[in-house]
């Protein structure tokens, strides 16, 4: 079992606005697999119905690509559609549960199975399958300059640019309090796509 840390840094935001919003990005090297890119709001996918696109990439990264309703520069998790290398993610997520392990967001891609939950505070995430994991962590919650990341066990290329790609989640509905705090928020913004 090895561990390596990396960090992502802001390279700014663009000044074009994408529904509302500037595309953020960051970039950085993970030791042993190259640089990656994060950027979202990207484009907006679907005029109807507000869909738009977060992605991960990099040179020996696949491509990552998260599509979803936005929400105050965030992709939700209603609608959502992520894809590895064009191979489409399955998600499952206990909506009513209490504890973060319990509201966690399991994945399924590439025949593997991720479960991705908020660890202390909210700035906090693990992205856990069988023999690895990956912790990562923003400097500030919604504007962050920086993401660092450790990786531990047998990592490989997919699940460092999945978790990577997964910082442009919002992420409040995975504790049951930052639900219970974001839903009037949700609700107004897409009355028809509760995602609690």
């Amino acid at each position: 079992m090895h561990s390596i840390s990396f960090e992502l840094s802001y390279a700014g935001a663009t000044e074009e606005l994408v529904y509302k919003a500037s595309t953020h990005a960051w970039s950085g090297s993970v030791p042993g697999f190259g640089s990656i890119e994060l950027k979202f709001p990207m484009q907006r996918v679907d005029r109807d119905a507000n869909l738009l696109l977060g992605a991960a990439w990099g040179e020996n990264f696949p491509a990552v690509t998260y599509i979803s309703i936005g929400f105050r520069n965030y992709l939700r998790m209603a609608d959502m559609q992520l894809n590895v290398n064009e191979w489409p993610a399955l998600f499952k997520r206990r909506r009513l549960a209490l504890t973060r392990r319990g509201r966690a967001l399991h994945i399924n891609v590439w025949g593997r199975d991720y479960r991705y939950q908020v660890l202390a505070g909210k700035r906090q995430h693990v992205l856990l399958r069988d023999g690895a994991s990956i912790t990562t962590t923003r400097s500030e919650w919604r504007h962050p300059r920086k993401i660092s990341g450790v990786a531990q066990g047998n990592i490989d290329n997919v699940d460092v640019a999945l978790a990577i790609a997964l910082q442009s989640m919002y992420t409040r509905n995975l504790t049951f309090g930052g639900a219970l705090y974001s839903l009037p928020g949700r609700m107004l913004s897409r009355a028809d796509l509760p995602d609690f």
